[in-house]
């Protein structure tokens, strides 16, 4: 009898969280009584006010969402996935996932008008993933990252940057992110100098895509090392990278300097060997 009744509770529990989501689903959306809400190509500009605090999962993708801020998600503290993908964002107020410590899987690709990631961007995302819960940024314009945009993820294994506008990523970006396993770099406008190269030397991950040829590190990919050139520094202070063929050969400008200095040193020997030998003084 025990048993009956908590088997009873349980069925009115899930039966009326479930007609919550269903009378509070908006009107352009789909609701299922796993949670679930389907707003995507609705036309929306802004989030719809009826969603239901009990949302497990959310799809916003394929709209045209341009900002949003730290209240958007603000009563959403169950979702696990939130899809924003395909829409007109411009700007990720830092803090806007704050109240999601519970999210797993966040999509934010195809959003051309995204150029910048600041600092706390992704703030409170504590339990942000692997498997098939990543952090999807690929497909966008953004050509710059706060050096702190991913604080916080401790929990991250798979992110990806593919199709951006990035040249350069701060050093150390990934410092913060100790379970990273994978990151995807590909058709980017990579900057291959000096300053790239903490990435060679960074190999706490694997990195896929990065279009520099660095020789042989340890977290390239094939397509990487298959690249047949070498870059190498011109000094420790330079911030250039000089890219050299199979078969390296001297500039004519390094041979001319080379002649130059070879018959001053010549001149300077002989002049010396002759005083030595006349045993006179400043007959040079």
């Amino acid at each position: 009898m025990f048993f009956l009744v908590i088997f009873i509770f349980t069925c009115a529990a899930k039966a009326g969280l479930s007609l919550n989501v269903s009378n509070s689903c908006p009107s352009m959306c789909k609701c299922t009584p796993e949670e679930t809400i389907l707003c995507n190509r609705a036309g929306l500009k802004t989030l719809p006010g009826e969603i239901a605090p009990s949302t497990i999962s959310l799809n916003l993708s394929n709209n045209y969402l341009r900002i949003l801020n730290t209240n958007t998600f603000r009563n959403l503290t169950f979702l696990h996935s939130l899809w924003l993908d395909g829409n007109n964002l411009t700007f990720l107020t830092p803090g806007t996932f704050h109240a999601l410590s519970r999210l797993q899987e966040l999509h934010l690709s195809r959003n051309s008008r995204l150029t910048y990631l600041h600092a706390n961007t992704f703030r409170g995302l504590l339990n942000l993933i692997s498997l098939d819960l990543n952090l999807y940024l690929n497909n966008n314009q953004i050509s710059s990252i706060s050096n702190s945009a991913f604080l916080y993820l401790n929990k991250l294994h798979f992110l990806h940057l593919s199709r951006n506008n990035l040249s350069s990523l701060p050093v150390g970006l990934f410092s913060s992110l100790p379970r990273l396993r994978y990151v995807f770099l590909s058709h980017n406008p990579w900057s291959c100098d000096c300053s790239a190269l903490w990435l060679r030397r960074w190999t706490a991950a694997l990195l896929q895509g990065l279009d520099c040829a660095f020789p042989g590190p340890a977290n390239s990919t094939a397509a990487q090392s298959s690249v047949p050139a070498k870059f190498q520094c011109h000094s420790p202070h330079s911030a250039s990278l000089q890219l050299l063929g199979d078969t390296d050969q001297p500039s004519l400008s390094s041979q001319m300097e080379f002649s130059i200095c070879a018959g001053i040193l010549k001149a300077l020997i002989q002049c010396l060997l002759g005083a030595h030998r006349r045993k006179q003084r400043n007959v040079c």
